[in-house]
């Protein structure tokens, strides 16, 4: 009975002893969160400095120097600002703030992407002028015939209107040679009678520019020589050429 009652006693002594070091910690927890929040109440009040227009460098000394820390932003302002440059802040500059507390700044990435503008329908000279205007640089220049549009005016672009691209991406583009002129093979005229040849010119949009009259043993009204010969290729623009018997 006597053991039992030193266990007891034992066990007792034990329990008290571990809710008064719990006691105790809890009081100095509380006490620390009570002192901390004091300390953060207590803090003292400075004007938020101004950061806009600033590097986002400068605006960290700046920020150090004034015991403020700052929460950067980062998003694609416009080509009017240069990249890593703090454009706005919350709160405002000249708000007070507590020492230690933070400043949210909005940076510009270190990529400027400026919107792409339409080059389709205008012409070469003014799509060069729209991508210089835009700080874009021109690339290779294809050409290709196109019915449907005008000479030297651009048909497609390599990155598409409107989309965002790096300052200073390089562009192609597809340029419309117009309409292609048909082209022929010179016939072989030579010993050919002049009026059915000149119908035959005349169906295809092609012209004799020059008939000179030759003497020559044959009947007259005969082609007895042609410019260019036959075999060349020509079209509406062609100088042709003929000699015919007379």
């Amino acid at each position: 009975m006597k053991k039992f009652d030193e266990n007891m006693k034992h066990k007792v002594l034990l329990a008290t002893r571990i809710v008064g070091y719990t006691f105790f910690y809890l009081l100095v927890l509380i006490a620390s969160i009570f002192f901390t929040m004091s300390a953060l109440i207590k803090s003292a009040e400075i004007d938020a400095p101004d950061l806009r227009g600033k590097s986002l460098n400068l605006a960290y000394q700046i920020a150090a120097e004034n015991g403020l820390y700052l929460k950067k932003e980062m998003g694609n302002y416009g080509k009017q600002f240069k990249p890593l440059t703090v454009i706005n802040q919350f709160p405002a500059p000249g708000v007070q703030v507590k020492e230690k507390s933070f400043i949210k700044v909005f940076v510009t990435t270190e990529v400027v992407e400026i919107v792409m503008p339409e080059l389709v329908g205008y012409s070469l000279k003014e799509s060069e002028t729209l991508l210089k205007d835009n700080n874009f640089k021109k690339r290779f220049i294809s050409y290709m015939d196109a019915n449907d549009v005008p000479m030297d005016f651009v048909i497609s672009q390599s990155i598409p209107a409107g989309a965002r691209a790096a300052e200073e991406s390089e562009v192609d583009i597809l340029v419309s040679r117009g309409s292609r002129t048909p082209s022929y093979i010179m016939p072989d005229i030579i010993g050919k009678r002049l009026e059915p040849v000149e119908e035959y010119f005349n169906a295809m949009g092609l012209k004799i520019a020059e008939k000179v009259r030759v003497s020559y043993p044959v009947q007259p009204g005969i082609i007895v020589g042609q410019n260019p010969s036959s075999g060349f290729q020509i079209n509406e623009k062609a100088r042709i050429r003929i000699e015919v018997s007379e």
